[in-house]
């Protein structure tokens, strides 16, 4: 199946979107959404494979500020609030009723704030390596990408996956700056996790070089019927290092609470 590329406005915004696999008349869409610094790029042939493992459409887009979609000149803070709050009226725009979103890092913390709120047409959601507290690897990473910013020094894959250099070194400078805002804030989401009422399914790398195992343990905490696997020997990136595996854990996932 041919992969297809299209814009959606939303608030004013201009938003690149891509269905991986085209939408079908009653079947559930996964939604799939992207890292902190990544866009649709990002996911490589992940949406594809999980497409192909369930007999689902696939659609995802390039968040407000990253990838193809329009410049942001400043990040919100809480910085994931804002894109969860916007999610919806995506959906609606792309012409999605009934989803399965799944998402990683930033993206998977966006999936479990979209959840809390227990949409209509929400099937189940897939969290992947999500930030749901401060810790001390969190830190330490805003910490190493704040020095690339101010340096001007941006890793090839960020200038890839955002189009340009410029646009990409501003991406990395805000992202860090809004996240330690939030930070600061005393963000977490420990109780606001308990409203959770789908089924839910959270993937951590024993080795996520992004955010503790123990961001997996207060999920697990909070949401006592969520399925919560911490995967050996993997990182911060596990469905592109290991996507068989993933893959069809998701799949099985899939199959049994969303399609």
């Amino acid at each position: 199946m041919t992969t297809t590329e299209h814009f959606l406005t939303v608030d004013a915004v201009r938003l690149y979107a891509r269905w991986w696999r085209p939408a079908v008349a009653g079947k559930t869409a996964l939604v799939f959404l992207h890292d902190g610094l990544g866009s649709t790029e990002s996911l490589r042939r992940f949406p594809e494979r999980l497409a192909d493992a369930t007999g689902l459409p696939a659609f995802g887009y390039d968040r407000w500020g990253y990838g193809k979609s329009d410049a942001r000149a400043v990040m919100p803070v809480p910085i994931m609030e804002d894109y969860a709050d916007r999610l919806p009226r995506v959906l609606e725009a792309a012409g999605i009723g009934e989803h399965i979103v799944v998402g990683h890092s930033d993206g998977g913390t966006i999936a479990l704030l979209h959840a809390m709120a227990n949409p209509p047409g929400l099937r189940a959601t897939v969290s992947i390596a999500a930030h749901v507290q401060n810790d001390d690897t969190s830190r330490a990473q805003l910490d190493r990408h704040g020095e690339m910013a101010a340096s001007d020094e941006v890793p090839d894959w960020l200038i890839r996956f955002q189009g340009e250099r410029s646009r990409a070194v501003r991406l990395m400078a805000e992202w860090v700056r809004a996240w330690r805002a939030t930070f600061v804030g005393g963000w977490e989401l420990s109780q606001r996790l308990k409203s959770i009422r789908g089924p839910l399914l959270a993937l951590h790398g024993e080795y996520d070089d992004y955010g503790e195992p123990s961001q997996l343990t207060t999920i697990h905490k909070s949401v006592p019927h969520a399925e919560c696997d911490l995967l050996p020997r993997l990182a911060h990136f596990p469905h592109l290092d290991d996507p068989d595996g993933v893959v069809a854990r998701i799949a099985e996932f899939v199959g049994r609470h969303g399609a």
